[in-house]
């Protein structure tokens, strides 16, 4: 987690996928991680302990991606697009694009 937080000091863009993936990772996917030893794991649960902190693990990294999407506009104008940058080329957008207000 702390160096997620390490790489938004570093990085305002992120080359492809796998780069944005690593920070999810960092900054939230960790923070799933972290509630099931909070939370804890029901006694009765049929799950196996390794699917319960892959679900964790998911749904931290799943809300951290719609966090991005919810905010490229907001992000774009503080000079911060979280958005793949092979994928923005590959559609024929640039970052400027994102940060215009309409």
């Amino acid at each position: 987690m702390i160096e997620g937080m390490r790489m938004d000091i570093r990085k305002c863009r992120y080359e492809n996928f796998h780069e944005l993936y690593l920070y999810c990772y960092c900054v939230a996917g960790t923070v799933g991680l972290m509630r099931v030893h909070v939370m804890g794991i029901a006694p009765e649960s049929s799950s196996s302990v390794q699917s319960i902190y892959n679900a964790a693990l998911y749904l931290g990294i799943g809300n951290q991606l719609t966090n991005i999407l919810r905010d490229v506009g907001e992000d774009a104008m503080r000079g911060r697009v979280y958005l793949p940058q092979d994928e923005i080329a590959q559609f024929g957008l640039c970052d400027e694009m994102f940060s215009q207000e309409r």
